[in-house]
Parts: structure tokens; C-alpha cells; sequence
């Protein structure tokens, strides 16, 4: 297989499974808005739904970690390694709060509503603090647009300053306490979601001739 087509399969895959972690969870799942008793209620009620997401999360982290192992073969010293830890560093945050769901639905009937809302907290603050990988991952691309003999094209050079600047700005969810900017709410979730979206895509498109490139100088060497 021509490491362009396993790239773009393996992407494909990783946003199938991110997709269907927020669909196993369906609507009415709680947020930072929810008391200590919501929680345990939605975890007593919902366990099954809990373990799917961590479950879909751990595929997740795998399709996150080969994007960060392709993409990262074709950068430039010291670009690639900073691309690879923000990549890697998204990837343990996924992993970091889908276990703590998991571990949450596991007896949340014995659980103290006190306890539950202070563990759910915790996970939803992987909001504001994965922005410190993704703005990783964004300025280790958006470097390679600048300078007298430029990598990548200018589309994706200023679509990686967005997402940058996107990501930067999200950090304020930190200090969020509801609504729009709430820790691990709107902002992060489906704000930063979208133009993450787009600019993998954009990295992807950019990456699979290169890749093949790249295969072609291998093979003749």
C-alpha cells in the first residue's frame, strides 16, 4: 500500500472512531454545569455509553499516534519532533480523560456526588489544557510556510496560523465556569473540533505526495 493511501485510511478511520465516541454518548450526558447528583445519576443510567466512549477513544489515540509517526517522517529537524509531542501529548489527553468516564461508570452507584462532580471537573479540564499540544502541533506546520525557501503552500501555512491562534485563544476556557466557554464545552468541543478538522485534513492533503515522494527516493537509494 502507498504510504499516501495508508495515511489518508488511517485518518479516515481516527475521525470515524472520534465521531462515534460523542455518538455513543447520544444527548443529555452532563457537562461542567451539572450537579454532583446528575453525575451519578447520568453514570448509574448510562455505564454502557461510558465505556464505549473510553473505548472508542483508545482506537482514537492509535490513528492520532501513526498520523504523528507519517507526518512527521517528511518535516524538518526540529519541526518533526515538536509535531510528533503535540500529536502524542493530544493523544494521552484523550486517553487520560476517557479513563476517567471509564472509571466513573464503573460503580456509580457507590459513588459520592461530592466525589463524582470532582472527578468529572478533572476530565472536563482537558479542554483548556490539550490546547497546549494542539498549538504544538499547529506552529511546528505554520513555521514551515515562513521564511525564503517555504515547505508547505500558503493555504495551509495561514490555515495553520488559524488553527493556532484558535487554540491559543481557547486556553481562556481554563477560567470558564459555563456556557460557551466552560471547560471542555462549546469552545473546545465543537469550535476548536471544526477547525481541527479542517486542518488535519489540510495536513493530510499536503502530506500523501510527499509521502509517496519521499517512498520513491527511499526505494531508489
Amino acid at each position: 500500500m502507498k504510504p499516501s493511501k495508508l495515511l489518508l485510511y488511517n485518518i479516515l478511520a481516527t475521525c470515524a472512531f472520534y465521531v462515534a465516541s460523542f455518538t455513543a454518548l447520544g444527548t443529555g450526558f452532563p457537562t461542567i454545569d451539572s450537579s454532583g447528583q446528575e453525575v451519578v445519576q447520568w453514570f448509574t443510567d448510562n455505564g454502557s455509553k461510558a465505556r464505549i466512549y473510553a473505548w472508542t477513544a483508545a482506537f482514537f489515540s492509535l490513528g492520532l499516534v501513526i498520523f504523528a509517526g507519517q507526518v512527521s517522517a517528511i518535516l524538518p529537524k526540529p519541526n518533526r519532533y515538536i509535531f510528533f509531542g503535540g500529536v502524542l501529548g493530544f493523544a494521552l489527553t484523550a486517553q487520560v480523560q476517557a479513563w476517567i468516564w471509564a472509571g466513573l461508570a464503573f460503580h456509580p452507584q457507590d459513588l459520592d456526588p461530592s466525589a463524582a462532580r470532582t472527578l468529572f471537573d478533572i476530565a472536563n479540564f482537558w479542554g483548556p489544557l490539550v490546547n497546549g499540544s494542539t498549538t504544538a502541533m499547529a506552529v511546528a506546520i505554520a513555521a514551515l510556510g515562513f521564511g525564503p525557501s517555504p515547505i508547505i503552500p500558503k493555504w495551509l501555512t495561514w490555515l495553520s496560523v488559524i488553527f493556532f491562534l484558535e487554540q491559543a485563544i481557547e486556553t481562556v476556557t481554563v477560567f470558564g465556569k459555563t456556557g460557551f466557554i466552560a471547560p471542555g464545552g462549546t469552545m473546545n468541543v465543537y469550535l476548536g473540533g471544526v477547525i481541527g478538522f479542517l486542518w488535519v485534513a489540510g495536513v493530510v492533503r499536503w502530506a500523501m505526495q510527499r509521502l509517496d515522494a519521499a517512498a520513491i527516493r527511499d526505494g531508489a537509494a
